[in-house]
């Protein structure tokens, strides 16, 4: 694959939560204008973005096979063995269609749009960036305590992916001549549309892109993706969705009854299984989509892999297939305290030991799904953490959580999974 071309860049735009426009969801890298400015959907058009000097840069860079630094992250996976988002898909179209100054003459198709960061829940692993319910809580906890509050600022990224601005809150979409612009664009142009927030499906706005596309004629041939925590349903999807050429929802699913509720904060389990079988209904009636679960592995359910793995498989009658399948089970890097290879050796071990055990349960699944398992298997096995290290952030992890426990006065991470408090404690006393 080439370490440069990318097909994003010729077929793709992105709208992050903030407002702003990057290349797709793997850069942190903002489209900027001639005066370096980034450009935000309140005060630009999607056409001018999409033929920027920066984009018409960018293409004519990668047509040369330079190296652009915004797609650093893509290149790491890819150095490490690891598949990453760069596509190539169609790259000699791609290049045959570019102007001489590096423009293109069509709109591109697929899109990908961060509804702002309002939310209803506040995630163990997410941010104020992504819910704007985190950095509310922070502050409210601050108020009783505010030398707890300045060590959370002091360890972002150990204990919170971001506290640059716990009260920031990102509502562009609330502006009607945004969101007009926004489900107008879309209608006319868009045909692979993928939909997060936030969460999507507590936003009025989000639900406009169905309404007006529906008006307009232009939801057939749509291909649409919500990245939805299940807490909330909107009825009228049942006359949507089948309207559709598929859909999918990526189902955000970390654990099963109290401990997806301890995670994903305060979402209630029984609501999400009835929701989740609400999408099965219409599935049911006519075949054009998909429900992809997709947990996020961190050291608060790593235990439960299994377990949540053969639910999984159960609410999908047995095999994963077109209507129901599972995201690549990815491994919780940020806030790093939730990073399960930060737990005691013995921990890990015992947890691997487990899973080891039930992974004959999955051998009528494909190949890829099997390979997912068993990564896990083997980065538990391993040590990757210095012992410094680990001792700072097993701390980190039961100040921050004890702490959050006690403000929210329901059950606790101790009460949940024993054998980790077990073992965190007995590390904590002999380090």
């Amino acid at each position: 694959m080439s370490k440069s071309f990318c097909s994003l860049v010729w077929n793709h735009q992105y709208v992050h939560t903030n407002g702003s426009f990057k290349y797709c969801c793997a850069t942190n890298d903002k489209i900027l204008d001639k005066k370096g400015i980034p450009f935000h959907i309140n005060n630009s058009s999607f056409d001018s973005v999409w033929n920027s000097d920066h984009m018409k840069n960018t293409r004519l860079e990668m047509i040369k096979g330079k190296t652009i630094p915004a797609c650093v992250k893509c290149n790491e996976q890819e150095e490490q063995g690891y598949k990453s988002m760069r596509s190539v898909d169609n790259k000699e179209d791609y290049i045959r269609e570019t102007n001489a100054d590096g423009s293109v003459n069509h709109s591109p198709h697929s899109a990908e749009i961060h509804f702002g960061n309002l939310c209803n829940l506040k995630c163990k692993m997410c941010s104020q960036n992504y819910s704007n319910q985190i950095g509310k809580e922070l502050l409210e906890m601050g108020k009783d305590d505010p030398e707890w509050l300045n060590w959370v600022m002091k360890q972002s990224g150990n204990v919170n992916n971001w506290t640059n601005n716990l009260s920031v809150e990102y509502k562009w979409f609330k502006n009607p001549k945004i969101a007009h612009k926004l489900v107008e664009w879309i209608s006319k142009n868009v045909t692979e549309l993928s939909i997060l927030g936030g969460e999507p499906t507590i936003i009025p706005e989000f639900w406009k892109i169905f309404e007006h596309c529906e008006q307009k004629g232009t939801l057939t041939g749509k291909e649409v993706t919500i990245v939805t925590n299940l807490t909330n349903i909107n009825p009228r999807v049942k006359t949507w969705l089948p309207k559709l050429e598929n859909w999918t929802i990526w189902a955000s699913i970390d654990g099963i009854g109290e401990r997806t509720e301890y995670i994903r904060y305060p979402s209630n389990w029984n609501k999400i299984v009835e929701n989740l079988n609400f999408y099965k209904s219409i599935l049911k009636e006519k075949s054009n989509g998909k429900i992809v679960f997709s947990p996020a592995i961190s050291i608060l359910n790593i235990d439960q892999l299994d377990d949540l793995l053969l639910w999984q498989l159960e609410f999908a009658e047995g095999k994963f297939n077109n209507n129901y399948n599972l995201s690549w089970m990815a491994q919780v890097w940020y806030p790093k305290m939730l990073n399960y290879d930060v737990a005691p050796n013995d921990y890990r071990l015992k947890i691997a030991e487990k899973l080891e055990k039930n992974k004959h349960k999955f051998d009528d699944t494909d190949e890829e799904f099997k390979n997912y398992y068993n990564s896990h298997i083997t980065n538990l096995q391993q040590d990757k953490i210095e012992a410094k290290e680990r001792k700072h952030l097993l701390e980190s992890f039961v100040k921050y959580n004890d702490q959050q426990d006690r403000f929210r006065g329901k059950t606790t991470w101790r009460k949940l999974i024993p054998e980790l408090e077990q073992s965190i404690t007995k590390y904590l006393s002999q380090s």
